[in-house]
């Protein structure tokens, strides 16, 4: 990213990483090879079964392709570090967790609930209200990060590890003061996804914070049911001694994903989100750019616009085919625009219950108006970017995803 153009980095940022810089290289500071990742994550834990060997090659592809391809400086090595170590440790506690009660893996997991969508079409904001409603089941970050003991109703909310998590995850606000006005982290904040299958090394997490195009194309070109099958196991161990009527889930990434998500949950419902993509691909960009600059100098965001068009465009294109072939159930989508949620959220939501054939009690439905009045648009700032900074003209970017917008009725945006 051009530095003119770039906000200016917090001075404690500058500082650590000239840290690095000065000894040649982060490298020689913050190690991230593969056997002293695994070394920490055992010694941290003191356990070494990782469970099967499914995880190792994306585990491999990743270690790899960052130290050819991310460039990370000393904060980006000090984050991803920290995140792998965290990973493979709650890993390693799972696997003895589920030796020591294997009824966990027994129980079931009915009738979950999925927000797809592109990224910034609303699947945040959308999770967070639906997760209002008490009868839904939310993984929030706390629980995902450290799962082990599993949550219990009683201390739910005020579980021991919840305020470390959130000073964990809130340094990303304090590394990139920007990215507060584009998405709100918090340690009770539902959490996507992307970061239960991360626990397999197989998640677009990794692919969405770091630079590694050789991740991305394993990634692209893998079978992500092992994926999948952690992602339950998790769901599993979480809802243990803290059930509810059913799991609410979210993440932008499962566009490309379906079959493999149908595959593991035969009788999901999706809720799939639709945007303008001419607003939602230039802001997708400038988040992309804003976490990749939080780890390492030098991030081109006219690459990454190239990157997130072509992927985008042919996430939602295989989705229309697979969904007009059957290879995935139709019947099972739930199709919500962007515009009609931002119009009437409640109205919206009352129609995502209705065809989810769900009651909403209207003591559920002031939960979720209160919330999103405590949570105004733009309460950090607003979002600022201007899509020609990514090379994007957004009328030829409509023309190119005329066949999407036309299939689900996506109204333009205003500039």
């Amino acid at each position: 990213m051009d530095a003119s153009r770039s906000p200016a980095r917090p001075a404690w940022v500058d500082g650590v990483n000239a840290l690095g810089a000065n000894l040649g290289g982060a490298e020689h500071l913050v190690a991230l090879d593969a056997d002293s990742l695994l070394a920490a994550a055992r010694a941290s834990t003191g356990l070494d079964d990782f469970g099967d060997d499914s995880w190792r090659e994306p585990f491999g592809v990743l270690v790899g392709a960052i130290a050819r391809e991310a460039q990370l400086n000393t904060v980006g090595r000090l984050m991803t570090r920290a995140e792998l170590v965290r990973v493979l440790a709650n890993r390693l506690r799972l696997v003895d967790l589920w030796k020591r009660h294997p009824e966990i893996l027994d129980a079931e997991v009915r009738a979950p609930i999925f927000i797809v969508g592109t990224a910034r079409s609303g699947t945040s904001i959308l999770h967070e209200v639906l997760a209002q409603d008490p009868r839904l089941r939310s993984p929030a970050t706390w629980e995902v990060f450290y799962s082990v003991p599993p949550p219990e109703p009683a201390t739910y909310a005020s579980d021991p590890r919840i305020p470390g998590t959130d000073h964990e995850v809130k340094l990303w606000h304090e590394v990139a003061p920007e990215y507060l006005t584009m998405h709100a982290n918090a340690a009770v904040h539902p959490q996507e996804c992307i970061f239960l299958m991360g626990h397999e090394l197989a998640s677009a997490h990794f692919s969405g914070v770091l630079d590694v195009p050789s991740y991305s194309a394993w990634l692209a070109t893998h079978d992500l049911t092992p994926a999948f099958r952690f992602h339950r196991r998790m769901l599993q161990t979480l809802q243990w001694k803290h059930p509810r009527e059913r799991w609410l889930l979210k993440a932008p990434s499962h566009l490309s994903v379906l079959p493999a998500l149908f595959a593991a949950y035969p009788d999901a419902h999706v809720v799939f989100t639709h945007r303008d993509p001419a607003k939602t691909v230039p802001s997708t960009v400038s988040l992309m750019a804003t976490l990749r600059r939080m780890r390492r100098d030098d991030v081109d965001p006219r690459a990454i616009a190239q990157g997130t068009l072509g992927g985008v465009a042919r996430g939602l294109e295989k989705m229309m085919a697979e969904r007009a072939s059957g290879a995935i159930p139709d019947a099972q989508f739930v199709d919500l625009r962007y515009a009609d949620v931002m119009r009437d959220p409640l109205a919206a939501i009352r129609t995502v219950y209705q065809r989810l054939d769900l009651t909403l009690p209207p003591e559920t439905e002031e939960r979720m108006r209160a919330y999103l009045a405590a949570k105004p648009r733009a309460k950090h700032g607003a979002h600022r970017y201007q899509p020609a900074d990514f090379g994007i003209d957004p009328e030829r970017l409509r023309a190119r995803y005329a066949a999407y917008a036309e299939r689900f009725d996506v109204p333009p945006e205003e500039a």
